[in-house]
């Protein structure tokens, strides 16, 4: 039987993150460590596939009462901070429908607990087989919304009424080939095929023609397939407001693999008003973004000679990071680790949940990683 592995917490800490103790301090994983909390970190491995990392995967910490979490980086490696100690945890790893076994703990005060954690990957047949259908339905002649359509699709009994910008949603839509119906008193019923992935989200337009004797058959155009995680972070539904209003930036995985990028810093500078300079990032060098603005608070700093970074805030997976000393953006993932990545210039853009008083003034930049 596995027992965790007890450490002193700087020793646990320092074999993550060998640097200084200043550097230590400053780690985004515990800011401000406070000593007489507990830490667990360790490991999250794919248990069937031998000694394979796992990235992106949800960590928690649960005690009665209480719970901490985390999510583990690129290198499957986590850090839950903030662990409750001289009481019973318990360890558990999550991801999508992989759940791994929960591992027992008692941390004593100030410890740092190693505790390794597998995800057990089962065959298809033992996950869930069904995803949900969003789309719009238009007007093939003007390429307007056709409100008020009643949409049907997969087996009888899932349904949807399009709203007055022609969108609908239909949840619990099986795996494999199905049928969808468009019926409206101005353009007929409707039927056509389409194949339902098996774990995601599936975007469409369906375009319709005025009926007035017969119609033509459903033209449904494929759009992409929709990220589970960014589906739940709410990441479409930020992008939608976006389009509407002109708030903030966005790239999905789709659009980021398009452009072949090496590094991160090569796809933000496919955004807007962001770039990368050279500069002094707590005390050594590092490439850091920088959005453009007219705040002077966030305008290039000079000491000596050499630039300052005043930078946006940096979120992953919804957590802000705490910049380490010389860690450049690149360190923290790599462009095929991301499933997508929001860009906000300052306070007129930014959504509530990533809005820290920095990012108020310097904007802010989000990155999704995972599925």
């Amino acid at each position: 039987m596995w027992r965790p592995t007890r450490i002193s917490p700087m020793c646990a800490l320092l074999a993550l993150f060998p640097a200084t103790t200043a550097t230590l301090a400053q780690t985004p994983e515990c800011p401000g460590y406070d000593p007489n909390d507990g830490i667990v970190w360790g490991m999250v491995r794919a248990s069937a596939q031998g000694d394979v990392a796992v990235p992106g995967a949800d960590v928690v910490v649960r005690w009665g009462g209480g719970d901490a979490r985390a999510q583990s980086l690129r290198n499957g490696i986590y850090i839950v901070c903030g662990v409750k100690t001289g009481v019973p945890v318990v360890v558990s790893a999550e991801l999508d429908q992989f759940n791994g076994s929960n591992v027992p703990a008692t941390l004593e005060l100030g410890q740092a607990l190693r505790v390794p954690l597998n995800l057990a990957f089962g065959d298809a047949a033992e996950v869930a087989t069904s995803g949900r259908v969003i789309g719009r339905v238009l007007d093939r002649s003007t390429n307007q919304p056709i409100p008020n359509a009643l949409v049907g699709a997969g087996p009888a009994g899932l349904t949807a009424v399009t709203d007055g910008a022609g969108r609908f949603q239909i949840d619990g839509v099986p795996e494999g080939l199905q049928s969808m119906q468009v019926r409206h008193i101005a353009f007929g019923d409707t039927e056509t095929a389409f194949q339902m992935p098996w774990d995601g989200t599936l975007e469409i337009e369906v375009m319709l023609d005025p009926a007035v004797v017969a119609v033509d058959p459903l033209e449904v155009q494929i759009v992409g397939i929709r990220s589970h995680k960014l589906e739940m972070a709410g990441f479409y539904e930020r992008r939608d407001w976006s389009e509407r209003l002109g708030l903030g930036a966005f790239m999905t995985r789709f659009e980021i693999e398009q452009r072949g990028a090496a590094r991160i810093s090569h796809v933000l500078q496919g955004f807007p008003r962001v770039r990368m300079i050279r500069g002094n990032c707590l005390g050594a060098f590092c490439d850091y973004p920088f959005i453009s603005t007219s705040n002077p608070a966030c305008r290039e700093l000079k000491r000596e000679g050499v630039a300052t970074v005043v930078g946006p805030s940096l979120y992953i997976n919804g957590r802000r990071m705490r910049h380490v000393g010389g860690a450049t953006i690149d360190d923290w993932a790599h462009p095929g680790d991301l499933a997508g990545i929001e860009v906000y210039t300052g306070s007129g853009d930014l959504p509530g949940e990533f809005s820290d008083a920095n990012a108020q003034r310097c904007g802010a930049i989000v990155i999704w990683t995972g599925r």
